[in-house]
């Protein structure tokens, strides 16, 4: 595979990303800050309760995984296109960075579901 096709999944990738970033952020404002004022913001014991469930925690997770791969993938390309790293460095370091988040978030969302 050339890493032109392999540039394009990437930017396709991202965009996707960015698209679900978008509707994250938008569903968020209506929940909380439209509707959520009528019915009174939810409690720190309410929103642990909510992450308990699986389907919820499973979104939180898709959630952050697409917000990790976006603000990395988008960070490599600033630095990749400033020239202040190769490509191939700043992929590297960036699936180290990728990799040190998702672990943090999985475990933290483990420890919660076993409180």
């Amino acid at each position: 595979m050339s890493s032109r096709s392999r540039s394009g999944k990437a930017w396709l990738l991202q965009a996707v990303t960015g698209a679900i970033l978008t509707l994250a952020v938008l569903a968020h404002i209506y929940r909380v800050h439209l509707t959520g004022s009528a019915h009174g913001i939810p409690t720190y014991e309410e929103v642990i309760s909510a992450l308990k469930n699986p389907l919820v925690m499973a979104g939180e997770i898709v959630l952050a995984a697409a917000a990790t791969y976006h603000a990395l993938y988008g960070l490599h390309m600033v630095l990749v296109e400033a020239q202040l790293l190769r490509e191939d460095v700043s992929k590297k370091i960036m699936l180290v960075i990728g990799i040190i988040i998702m672990t943090w978030l999985i475990g933290f969302n483990v420890i919660i579901l076993l409180k």
